[in-house]
């Protein structure tokens, strides 16, 4: 999960506190309470991993937690729950092969759910999600990238619009700006507030995820999908010149001073609470910023732009976006009870708790009986929308991606130009088998 919420950031593995609330109703369970679990006679302990989420989001699974336990008397849940880049690069693996692994867990469809799949860290739960449990639930193509050979390993969760341009509207009304259309006239809004004294965008890059998700946008603008999939999977060079042409826009914000200097030396949670706070008049992040600003600012006013329009042969119309799910542990003693867990969490009373935190659940109609915020509904449906949905380049090939990104970095951080930066990354990627 490449969220980072800025408000409850937890350093090492914590355990939810068991809540009083509870959901009422939550629908049937999976049909296989009474199978498949080799100590489903006696009491035990489902262990549900993933990264942190923020308060709002924490408090749904602690409902979750709580309706699981009276549904179930005799099993108990700990939510585990990790900072962010801890969970996606090294704390998921540490989990899933220490003494006490998840039982369900969070991960991304495609290459990060292949590789579970084929290290045996997930369990082919066909069975289940065609069952009473899961049925009506999810259109089938939410289990989209979620299935391999014909098996299904994943129940999905929320759909994720992961970088548009964020804006302080206040900002904008005071210095009579409105949301540009074309990549051009993002550029001269960026020079008419920092000419104001305003910071125009911050981005918190450290962890290289954040520029690396506006470089995948842009590399699909300039190239077309199929040529910028194609690059990231090491069917053709990285460097080309349309890779060239797509940083150069990078290259543009940064020589104008159109970005916060400190870039790739701030978290990307601390970009968020200064834009929150009003210290820059706009951030490129993913739709989980809804949860964060309604809990860190609920008075703050923001809207949103897609990526501006400029000259390439992608689709100008494109849409960055990636799906998620939870897998059950295909090493777990309770691999029934943890599809009962993801059929408790996504039913239709979980459901509205999930889009009323902020997200944009998978399910069918996720909004039906919500009076979710304006953003989330609006992003929703910019995601379903959307002619060309767009990967970031971790969800296609992670270590090539690790390279991309780097060099988006370099380019953002004023190290090296787009060449330079993009010859070195080919350099490197060069040795690396194709995905």
């Amino acid at each position: 999960m490449r969220r980072a919420r800025s408000f409850t950031r937890l350093t090492g593995i914590v355990a939810v506190a068991v809540a009083s609330l509870a959901l009422t109703a939550c629908g049937s369970g999976s049909g296989s309470e009474s199978t498949g679990d080799s100590t489903s006679s006696g009491p035990f302990t489902i262990r549900v991993a993933m990264g942190s989420t923020g308060e709002t989001v924490d408090a749904v699974f602690t409902k979750l937690k709580a309706a699981y336990e009276a549904k179930y008397p005799g099993r108990t849940v700990e939510i585990v729950i990790q900072e962010n880049d801890t969970y996606e690069t090294i704390g998921l693996n540490n989990l899933l092969t220490s003494r006490n692994a998840p039982d369900v867990y969070f991960e991304r469809p495609g290459t990060r759910l292949a590789t579970k799949v084929h290290d045996g860290y997930a369990a082919d739960i066909t069975d289940a999600v065609n069952g009473p449990g899961f049925t009506g639930r999810f259109d089938p193509a939410a289990y989209s990238g979620m299935q391999i050979d014909g098996k299904t390993y994943m129940v999905p969760w929320s759909g994720d619009v992961t970088n548009v341009f964020w804006f302080n509207k206040a900002i904008f009304t005071a210095n009579g700006l409105t949301p540009p259309a074309t990549w051009d006239e993002f550029l001269a809004l960026c020079g008419k507030l920092k000419a104001a004294g305003i910071t125009p965008l911050v981005d918190g890059n450290k962890d290289k995820w954040p520029i690396g998700s506006i470089a995948s946008h842009l590399a699909e603008r300039s190239l077309g999908n199929d040529a910028y999939i194609a690059a990231i999977k090491g069917d053709q060079p990285m460097n080309s010149a349309g890779m060239v042409a797509a940083f150069d826009n990078l290259k543009t914000l940064a020589d104008n001073g159109y970005i916060n200097k400190s870039v790739n030396a701030l978290p990307d949670d601390q970009a968020t609470t200064q834009f929150l706070l009003g210290k820059a008049a706009m951030i490129g992040i993913g739709s989980w910023l809804v949860s964060d600003q309604i809990s860190q600012a609920p008075k703050l006013q923001i809207g949103y732009f897609n990526l501006p329009t400029l000259p390439g042969s992608g689709d100008q119309k494109s849409v960055l976006g990636v799906s998620t799910g939870f897998v059950v542990n295909a090493n777990s003693e309770h691999v029934s009870a943890g599809t009962d867990f993801l059929a408790l969490m996504s039913a239709s009373e979980a459901t509205k708790l999930f889009a009323e935190a902020g997200l944009t659940p998978m399910t069918v109609d996720p909004f039906a009986g919500v009076t979710a915020d304006a953003n989330t509904v609006s992003l929703a449906t910019l995601l379903s929308s959307a002619p060309t949905k767009v990967t970031p380049a971790d969800n296609i090939d992670v270590k090539r991606a690790d390279e991309f990104y780097g060099a988006a970095a370099a380019v953002i951080g004023g190290l090296k130009s787009p060449q330079e930066a993009l010859d070195a990354a080919q350099k490197r990627v060069e040795a690396l088998p194709k995905s």
